[in-house]
């Protein structure tokens, strides 16, 4: 059976953000690759306190053919930004903005390529409130699958709260990538449904088995933004108690110079490399150099980066922070405590000194989260409410 899909992102690459929601995109390719129909609509809103909402461009629906996608983009500033979506009315009317705009490229999309079978949204806010206004207005089934941790880190107010949990309840299916982050929403959002669990997928092909480093010594890899929620402050302590070994932290972020200094305090200055931003493209090379992933974060909704380093061979060390859990067990890594020093070191010293089995450590992500088993899982879903 081939589906046509719709694909309703709450964030999308473009060619002024290139890599924001690159695994969207990269989601819907799998899909189309194997002969569904995909569509995707990105609805775009420039927000303050943004400096984009007075200074970014804006543009109305544009529709171009990218590889077997055919994407809708438009750009929208909103009327009523910022602090003045704390009176109801004015909020109100921002959710209504994006609502119209949606529908509204909806009616250009399907002028080319007619009704979809189904609407996916990826993100309740606001991917998930425009597909309820597109399926409840032409009756369609649609699903919608949470990824963001804002829930759960505190920083989407009671309005948005409200606004997502009336998404999920109107869904004709509710999805989240882990389990962890749909207990979390069933418990913040203080909903009655169930949820669905449609992980992320790793590219095998982009992430290929890497042959073993052959280093001197024993490099761990860290791969993140440089903010407090990944606990670099931790991974630096648990390092410090270790005398052998080198650390590679890749990535940037306003905690970088704090890092630095902490790393010259702690005495591991000489140990620890700061690698600064990397392309996309040259993930790869880095898991090839290092010989185990190590991820300190304090909360994960699913955690692709310890999919990648598994899929390139390398055994990963990583916190209970959510999504992850899914993810590892005793036969591919080790789990710790979330912000415990001791057991961090001690779980890495473990690690290093064990011996592990490349091919079977890539099996363990490709078996159950590879572009075919998500492809698998997604058209049974759909194909469930049609």
């Amino acid at each position: 059976m081939r589906v046509h899909i719709l694909f309703v992102p709450s964030w999308y690459p473009s060619d002024e953000a290139p890599l924001l929601g690159t695994f969207f995109q990269e989601q819907a390719e799998a899909l189309a690759s194997v002969g569904h129909r995909v569509g995707v609509l990105s609805a775009s809103f420039h927000d303050m306190p943004s400096r984009g909402w007075f200074s970014s461009h804006v543009h109305d629906v544009q529709q171009t053919a990218e590889g077997n996608l055919m994407v809708l983009r438009a750009v929208e500033r909103l009327r009523h930004p910022g602090p003045l979506q704390r009176i109801p009315s004015f909020y109100r009317a921002s959710v209504t903005q994006r609502s119209r705009l949606g529908m509204r490229m909806f009616e250009h999309y399907i002028e080319s390529r007619g009704h979809p079978d189904v609407v996916h949204a990826q993100g309740s806010l606001w991917g998930g409130v425009i597909a309820h206004s597109i399926a409840g207005g032409h009756a369609i089934p649609w699903v919608v699958t949470e990824h963001t941790s804002t829930f759960a880190r505190g920083i989407v107010g009671p309005r948005e709260r409200r606004t997502a949990a009336a998404t999920f309840q109107a869904a004709s299916v509710v999805a989240a990538v882990s389990n962890s982050l749909a207990e979390d929403l069933v418990q913040l959002l203080d909903l009655e449904v169930e949820f669905k669990i449609l992980p992320n997928l790793i590219d095998g092909e982009q992430f290929p088995l890497q042959p073993a480093a052959g280093n001197s010594d024993f490099i761990w890899l860290s791969l993140s933004n440089l903010v407090d929620d990944k606990g670099h402050e931790t991974l630096l302590s648990a390092f410090a108690k270790m005398d052998e070994g080198r650390l590679q932290i890749a990535g940037d972020g306003p905690l970088r110079s704090s890092l630095v200094r902490l790393s010259g305090e702690l005495g591991i200055a000489d140990r620890v490399d700061f690698l600064g931003p990397i392309a996309r493209e040259d993930v790869p090379t880095l898991f090839a150099g290092c010989d185990g992933f190590v991820h300190a974060s304090r909360y994960e909704t699913f955690g692709i980066v310890v999919l990648e380093a598994l899929a390139s061979g390398r055994p990963v060390v990583c916190t209970r922070c959510g999504g992850p859990q899914d993810i590892l067990d005793d036969s591919n890594g080790l789990l710790v405590d979330v912000d415990d020093v001791d057991m961090l070191a001690e779980a890495m010293q473990e690690a290093s000194s064990r011996e592990w089995e490349a091919t079977a450590l890539r099996s363990s992500a490709l078996e159950r989260f590879s572009k075919e088993e998500f492809v698998n899982k997604h058209i049974m879903l759909y194909e469930s409410i049609l």
